[in-house]
Protein backbone atom coordinates (compact mmCIF):
# COMPACT_ATOMS: atom_id res chain seq x y z
CA UNK A 1 0.00 0.00 0.00
CA UNK A 2 1.04 3.36 -0.77
CA UNK A 3 0.63 6.69 0.18
CA UNK A 4 0.53 10.21 -1.82
CA UNK A 5 -0.43 13.46 -0.65
CA UNK A 6 -0.92 16.91 -3.11
CA UNK A 7 -1.99 20.28 -2.70
CA UNK A 8 -3.64 22.32 -5.27
CA UNK A 9 -5.20 25.82 -4.97
CA UNK A 10 -8.48 26.88 -6.07
CA UNK A 11 -9.85 30.60 -6.65
CA UNK A 12 -13.44 31.39 -6.21
CA UNK A 13 -14.36 34.97 -7.60
CA UNK A 14 -17.77 35.86 -5.90
CA UNK A 15 -19.48 34.47 -2.38
CA UNK A 16 -21.79 31.67 -3.46
CA UNK A 17 -19.49 30.61 -6.18
CA UNK A 18 -19.06 26.71 -7.03
CA UNK A 19 -15.55 25.79 -8.51
CA UNK A 20 -15.60 22.55 -9.70
CA UNK A 21 -12.14 21.25 -8.83
CA UNK A 22 -12.90 17.28 -11.01
CA UNK A 23 -10.01 17.67 -12.85
CA UNK A 24 -7.45 19.02 -10.77
CA UNK A 25 -8.14 15.98 -7.80
CA UNK A 26 -8.04 13.64 -10.93
CA UNK A 27 -4.75 15.31 -12.37
CA UNK A 28 -3.58 14.85 -8.57
CA UNK A 29 -4.64 11.19 -8.50
CA UNK A 30 -3.11 10.62 -12.05
CA UNK A 31 0.19 11.79 -11.29
CA UNK A 32 0.57 9.14 -8.19
CA UNK A 33 0.19 6.24 -10.59
CA UNK A 34 -2.00 4.22 -8.02
CA UNK A 35 -4.50 2.28 -10.33
CA UNK A 36 -6.59 0.89 -7.35
CA UNK A 37 -7.04 2.67 -3.69
CA UNK A 38 -8.64 5.71 -2.25
CA UNK A 39 -8.15 9.42 -2.76
CA UNK A 40 -9.26 11.75 0.17
CA UNK A 41 -9.93 15.13 -0.73
CA UNK A 42 -9.79 17.81 2.10
CA UNK A 43 -10.70 21.70 2.41
CA UNK A 44 -9.06 22.96 5.28
CA UNK A 45 -11.00 26.47 4.52
CA UNK A 46 -14.11 26.55 6.91
CA UNK A 47 -16.29 28.71 4.79
CA UNK A 48 -15.21 26.42 1.95
CA UNK A 49 -16.64 22.83 1.36
CA UNK A 50 -16.76 20.10 -1.00
CA UNK A 51 -20.06 19.29 -2.57
CA UNK A 52 -20.45 15.70 -4.74
CA UNK A 53 -23.32 16.68 -7.49
CA UNK A 54 -24.03 17.40 -10.83
CA UNK A 55 -22.92 20.48 -12.18
CA UNK A 56 -26.37 21.35 -13.33
CA UNK A 57 -26.76 25.70 -13.69
CA UNK A 58 -30.29 25.21 -12.70
CA UNK A 59 -29.59 23.07 -9.07
CA UNK A 60 -26.66 25.27 -8.22
CA UNK A 61 -28.97 28.72 -8.29
CA UNK A 62 -30.85 26.55 -6.31
CA UNK A 63 -28.74 26.32 -3.45
CA UNK A 64 -27.29 29.71 -4.35
CA UNK A 65 -30.91 30.93 -3.66
CA UNK A 66 -31.55 28.89 -0.24
CA UNK A 67 -28.13 29.99 1.07
CA UNK A 68 -28.89 33.61 0.88
CA UNK A 69 -32.54 32.68 2.15
CA UNK A 70 -31.19 32.01 5.28
CA UNK A 71 -28.32 34.70 5.04
CA UNK A 72 -31.00 37.42 4.99
CA UNK A 73 -32.55 36.11 7.89
CA UNK A 74 -29.58 37.68 9.68
CA UNK A 75 -28.43 34.03 10.21
CA UNK A 76 -24.11 32.97 9.04
CA UNK A 77 -23.89 30.99 5.81
CA UNK A 78 -24.89 27.07 6.64
CA UNK A 79 -21.57 25.30 7.28
CA UNK A 80 -23.20 22.19 7.10
CA UNK A 81 -23.95 21.73 3.09
CA UNK A 82 -21.33 20.03 1.57
CA UNK A 83 -18.07 18.70 3.72
CA UNK A 84 -14.64 19.49 4.57
CA UNK A 85 -13.73 16.37 2.96
CA UNK A 86 -15.11 13.17 0.83
CA UNK A 87 -13.20 10.26 -0.08
CA UNK A 88 -13.59 8.33 -3.41
CA UNK A 89 -12.82 5.52 -5.21
CA UNK A 90 -9.40 5.30 -7.04
CA UNK A 91 -9.85 2.25 -9.68
CA UNK A 92 -8.20 1.92 -13.09
CA UNK A 93 -6.30 5.48 -11.92
CA UNK A 94 -9.07 7.64 -11.83
CA UNK A 95 -11.63 9.21 -9.57
CA UNK A 96 -14.50 6.87 -9.54
CA UNK A 97 -17.78 9.16 -9.69
CA UNK A 98 -21.17 9.19 -10.99
CA UNK A 99 -22.03 9.80 -14.43
CA UNK A 100 -23.28 13.46 -14.15
CA UNK A 101 -20.82 13.88 -10.64
CA UNK A 102 -18.27 16.63 -10.21
CA UNK A 103 -16.65 17.96 -6.72
CA UNK A 104 -17.37 21.19 -6.53
CA UNK A 105 -15.73 23.58 -3.91
CA UNK A 106 -18.60 26.01 -2.77
CA UNK A 107 -17.45 29.22 -1.45
CA UNK A 108 -19.60 30.55 1.73
CA UNK A 109 -17.31 33.44 2.74
CA UNK A 110 -15.52 35.64 0.88
CA UNK A 111 -13.79 35.14 -2.43
CA UNK A 112 -10.14 34.33 -2.06
CA UNK A 113 -7.85 31.26 -3.11
CA UNK A 114 -7.81 28.20 -0.79
CA UNK A 115 -5.47 25.47 -0.62
CA UNK A 116 -7.03 21.68 -1.26
CA UNK A 117 -5.21 19.15 -0.54
CA UNK A 118 -5.39 15.32 -1.82
CA UNK A 119 -4.23 11.73 -0.26
CA UNK A 120 -4.55 8.94 -2.27
CA UNK A 121 -3.84 5.53 -0.74
CA UNK A 122 -3.21 2.54 -2.97
CA UNK A 123 -1.84 0.01 -4.85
Amino acid sequence: MVTHKASRTCTTTARFDFVDITDDVQAAVAETGIATGRATVFSPTDTCPIVVNERESGLLKDIRRAVDRVVENGDRPPTSIGSKSVVLPVVEGRLRLGTWQRLLLFELGDPQEHPIIVQVIGE
